[in-house]
């Protein structure tokens, strides 16, 4: 594991206005950048709070958690968004509006500064100066202002950004296993990837929506007092390209959802062909798979062809706007014999180019993020509301405090939590189970009813049945990820869950049994003699330390399950959950689990167990049968 480079506090918090206001607080790192010739994880200053995920994250929650009490109407994820940024970018867009006064207010010094250069002027040298320090410092104003505003408006976007990655990510921990399977990888990765960063482009271009409309009000105005009627072609014109851009911007939106479903499918189906890469190479699929992936990458192109072309499409509007203004505009006045104004050309010329830049590039800018942030919104709400796992609000484990605790959990969990811990302090380590209905969903033919028992330390409760009877289901359902419940179920004490198809990750066998706590050199020994990893590790060429994984040595299935035995068994919880862990080992190695690990190890701890192996009856304190289910 790489450790936590030292604190490098950020030379921000010492700046002065005018350091801050010109970012020079940054000209230490650039000169080291600049004498080094590259930077280090070292040199990165630490982050600055505004920007630190944990509380951005924690408001966002807050404010979700909120709009899903709502009994009267639908939660928005919209209206969590707002809330949790407050009237800061609202009131930051306000900074548009002196930008827009300077940027139009230095063509119309330009005209007066042209007169000075008249044959017949009678101004002064000293006012041509000051309309030409006028016009510089107009623009040098207004750079400055949009800079802030444009830092500004990015700083809010990336706070978004950081604050949907983060509840994406916690909703991730959240799943139940029904909704885990209901979604895959690829679509949550286009989540974080694709979907959270469509807020952060929003707040880019938002605030033209309404100040586009008002430039170009304000240039039909002027442009009403040279040319009068002539006006109504520009207006004409803009309105024509406005409408043409929500239109084209409707269109971008649906083909982004598209594009993303067939996204979404092609990193499912790569994600699923590297994963079974031996098996493709084993059984020479080679070609069939590759014909897959290029059929999905060809309706992909065609889509973003397609997407492309209607973008080349609005480039050509934008770029032959001010020519094909003006020579409407100047095609109607030489018919109708109106007299040129070459003051009026200057002017006009600058204004349409800001007009053209607002109304036509930043306006569909503004409304095509606008669309494709409201497609996100629906793709992120719809995963936000996926069912969870219901432990919090089920059981009594102190797991579940330790989980919540190490994911800064919020305000309302952290209550939650609190009242949890007081309560199991209180109680000895117990396991009730008064189950009178169980189910995945409610349309669901399967069910588990009528299902009492009690569990105390130094029990050993079998769960035996035929196929198909719901052995493991009732182990999820102690867990608490069975959506659809009724009865009660606690936990009192810590509990540790070994699936029955064990897993594990690219590392070592030492980390994968260690998985995050420290080393105890007689508790790991303790827990390979248990699970008998110890004639395996004499095998292996490194022992513990041997690569298993994607690139290291491959494990029989028997292996596996004993390395996810001792992964339980060094948690050392009060209570564990075993589903079928010696269905995976032979006849010697069964017994072997059963009396070390099973017997000896975990004697004094609550252990349920799942097997299909009615010798290992006779040393149960009570048996569970599961029969005649619907």
């Amino acid at each position: 594991m790489t450790s936590k480079p030292p604190p490098n506090p950020n030379p921000y918090y010492q700046a002065n206005v005018w350091s801050r206001f010109f970012h020079g607080w940054i000209s230490i790192l650039l000169k080291k950048s600049h004498k080094q010739g590259t930077l280090h994880l070292t040199d990165l200053y630490d982050l600055l709070s505004h920007l630190e995920s944990t509380k951005l994250t924690e408001q966002l929650e807050a404010h979700w958690f909120d709009e899903l009490k709502q009994t009267k109407r639908k939660p928005s994820l919209i209206r969590a968004t707002i809330r949790t940024m407050g009237w800061k970018p609202f009131l930051t867009g306000l900074l548009l509006i002196p930008t827009a006064i300077l940027t139009f207010s230095q063509p119309i010094l330009l005209t007066f500064l042209m007169g000075f250069f008249e044959s017949c002027s009678t101004m002064p040298t000293s006012h041509a100066w000051l309309l030409a320090i006028g016009t510089s410092l107009t623009a040098l104003i207004a750079s400055t202002i949009y800079h802030q505003y444009f830092y500004r408006m990015t700083i809010y976007g990336a706070q978004m950004r950081i604050a949907y990655t983060g509840l994406v990510y916690r909703k991730i921990l959240r799943l139940s296993s029904h909704s885990t399977n209901t979604i895959g990888s690829g679509q949550i990765t286009n989540l974080v990837s694709n979907d959270a960063s469509q807020v952060e482009m929003l707040f880019y271009f938002i605030h033209y929506i309404w100040m586009a409309p008002s430039q170009a009000i304000f240039t039909v105005i002027y442009f009403w007092q040279y040319v009068k009627y002539i006006a109504f072609i520009a207006i004409g014109y803009t309105i024509f390209l406005l409408i043409t851009q929500v239109l084209f911007g409707r269109l971008f939106g649906f083909l982004r959802t598209r594009i993303l479903q067939v996204t979404d499918e092609r990193v499912k189906t790569m994600s699923e062909i590297i994963k079974s890469m031996r098996i493709v190479k084993m059984y020479c699929w080679e070609s069939a798979f590759d014909n897959k992936i290029r059929s999905i990458r060809n309706r992909e192109i065609l889509q973003c062809a397609f997407r492309l072309t209607l973008d080349a499409v609005q480039t050509v509007l934008s770029h032959t706007y001010i020519g094909v203004t003006f020579l409407m505009m100047y095609g109607a006045m030489w018919s109708l014999g109106i007299q040129f104004d070459i003051r009026f050309f200057a002017v006009a010329s600058c204004m349409l180019g800001y007009v053209r830049l607002t109304v036509i590039d930043f306006f569909n800018l503004a409304v095509r993020h606008i669309i494709y942030y409201l497609a996100a919104e629906k793709r992120i709400k719809a995963f936000l509301l996926l069912d969870e796992s219901q432990r919090d609000n089920r059981l009594l484990s102190e797991s579940i405090v330790d989980l919540s605790t190490s994911e800064h959990p919020t305000t309302e969990n952290i209550t939650k939590i609190s009242n949890t811990n007081e309560s199991t302090k209180d109680k000895s380590h117990s396991v009730v189970c008064d189950l009178k209905q169980a189910r995945w969903a409610q349309n669901s033919h399967f069910s588990l009813k009528n299902i009492l028992f009690h569990a105390y330390p130094g029990d050993l409760i079998c769960i035996i049945g035929p196929i198909g009877s719901g052995k493991s289901s009732l182990l999820q359902t102690l867990t608490g990820e069975i959506a659809c419940f009724d009865g009660k179920v606690r936990l009192h004490g810590s509990f540790c869950y070994v699936p029955q198809e064990p897993w594990i990750f690219s590392s070592s066998i030492k980390t994968n049994i260690l998985f995050g706590k420290e080393y105890n050199h007689k508790l790991f020994k303790r827990v390979i003699n248990a699970t008998a990893l110890d004639t395996d590790f004499i095998e292996l060429s490194h022992g513990a330390n041997t690569l298993v994984g994607d690139q290291g040595v491959m494990l029989s299935g028997g292996q596996k399950a004993r390395v996810n035995m001792a992964r339980a068994l060094y948690r050392d919880a009060d209570i564990y959950l075993l589903d079928d862990p010696l269905s995976a080992v032979d006849v010697k190695v069964s017994k072997h689990l059963f009396d070390k690990s099973i017997k000896i190890y975990l004697r004094k701890k609550i252990c349920i167990l799942v097997t299909h192996q009615i010798q290992f009856l006779q040393d149960a304190t009570k048996i569970v049968v599961l029969s005649n289910v619907c």
